[in-house]
């Protein structure tokens, strides 16, 4: 779970995802995986809510759908509730609450020929129905030339904007060599006998050939990175950005991003999550 925690008034952003079911509850990690029991459309993926400089409005953000194909569409679940929790704080160091003061729902409809769906706001207040919208996702081909439908709804006096569609993820991470360094890790404190730590395990050369403390070997960082080149880190846990693989390159998620102006939620500083529901 990666709790997002938003203070306006000092512009600081920290960030919390949650995905959750009826009666189940679990924290994403970027790529749930699909099994029998939760599709790809309930799979959540990442949770973003930050201030623009200048801005009135908090932006909320939500992805579904990980590594979706190019050239392919995808679409929201027609079972499912799509929410964004907001719940106001005190002050930057009070407990959570997890009260939802306000739940912006969204539920859409079956995609049309041309893959759009029309997709209904709904907006809770302390429990309570204070307003709906009816807009349209949009499709393939409009996320694909960046031609998007923004939608404009007036929920209790207030303007909302919210579009639903494809884009590339932007999420970035070597997958791979995370295991690799994991595994080595948990080896090197916690294996060999009793636990104790395993002196022996190794870990691979990273991809641009430099080896695990190189300035601690013979020879020194001259001799252990790659071409006799030192880079800025001669720890070489972790491939650096000029080679690490990214696991995301060319897929894409499905998006809900929403303005919501700051007025109408009535703080400066607030927990906010996304949650995907479908009924039993």
């Amino acid at each position: 779970m990666r709790n997002l925690r938003v203070f306006l008034a000092a512009s600081v952003i920290a960030g919390m995802a949650m995905v959750g079911a009826t009666t189940q509850a679990f924290a994403s990690d970027h790529d749930d995986g699909e099994t029998d029991i939760k599709a790809r459309a309930l799979n959540l993926s990442d949770h973003y809510a930050f201030k623009a400089p200048g801005a009135t409005d908090l932006s909320l953000i939500m992805y579904f759908n990980p590594r979706s194909l190019p050239g392919r569409q995808y679409y929201m679940s027609t079972k499912a509730r799509y929410e964004f929790h907001v719940s106001k704080v005190a002050s930057k160091t009070a407990a959570p609450t997890v009260m939802d003061d306000f739940i912006f729902r969204f539920e859409a409809s079956a995609p049309d020929m041309a893959g759009v769906q029309m997709v209904t706001l709904t907006v809770l207040k302390d429990g309570q129905v204070i307003g709906t919208h009816t807009g349209a996702s949009t499709g393939f081909a409009g996320s694909k030339s960046n031609t998007v439908t923004a939608n404009n709804a007036t929920i209790a006096g207030n303007a909302i904007k919210f579009f639903v569609g494809q884009r590339a993820d932007s999420f970035h991470f070597d997958v791979v060599r995370y295991f690799q360094v994991r595994s080595f890790l948990a080896s090197r404190f916690f294996g060999g006998a009793g636990g104790a730590g395993d002196a022996t395990a190794g870990l691979a050369d990273n991809c641009r050939g430099d080896k695990f403390l190189a300035n601690l070997l013979p020879g020194g960082a001259a001799a252990n990175e790659a071409g006799g080149t030192p880079d800025a880190d001669v720890i070489n846990l972790f491939n650096p950005p000029t080679c690490a693989p990214d696991f995301t390159k060319n897929l894409n998620v499905t998006a809900i991003a929403m303005n919501v102006p700051i007025a109408m939620l009535g703080g400066s500083i607030f927990d906010t999550w996304s949650t995907i529901s479908v009924p039993e």
